[in-house]
């Protein structure tokens, strides 16, 4: 299987996918870091992709880069309140800091995207599909 949390440590943005009321809803997100079968993330409570990462907590994630195939990442949503991956975040984006003053402000979350399954296309070997579970 290819090397996917190496990939993911480079601070990849890709596509996150969540299910809103409305139905499907996409948008640009930073891979913080990976680990362990999980990919971390933050955001903030008080915004709409919050709500929806709480309420169906099943997630899509999708990246490109030159240096490998188109990679898609599915499995389930953890909201994480320990301090210390906070404060990585905090590391990682220190732009942070002007949005949240401090990680330990409780509109600042962490969440990671329990790996299920990982599926990755290229036209050179066409789509292949793994299980983490």
């Amino acid at each position: 299987m290819i090397d996917y949390e190496d990939i993911l440590n480079k601070k990849v943005v890709g596509v996150l996918a969540t299910v809103s009321e409305d139905g499907p809803r996409t948008r640009a997100f930073q891979a913080l870091w990976a680990e362990n079968g999980k990919i971390y993330f933050c955001t903030g409570a008080q915004k709409p992709v919050y709500k929806q990462l709480t309420s169906t907590p099943k997630v899509s994630f999708c990246i490109e880069n030159k240096f490998s195939p188109v990679m898609y990442f599915n499995g389930d949503v953890v909201v994480d309140e320990n301090l210390e991956y906070k404060e990585r975040a905090f590391q990682i984006l220190p732009m942070l800091k002007k949005m949240y003053q401090a990680p330990t402000n409780p509109l600042f979350k962490v969440f990671h995207i329990h790996i299920k399954e990982i599926r990755t296309f290229s036209y050179a070997e066409g789509p292949k599909e793994y299980s983490l579970e």
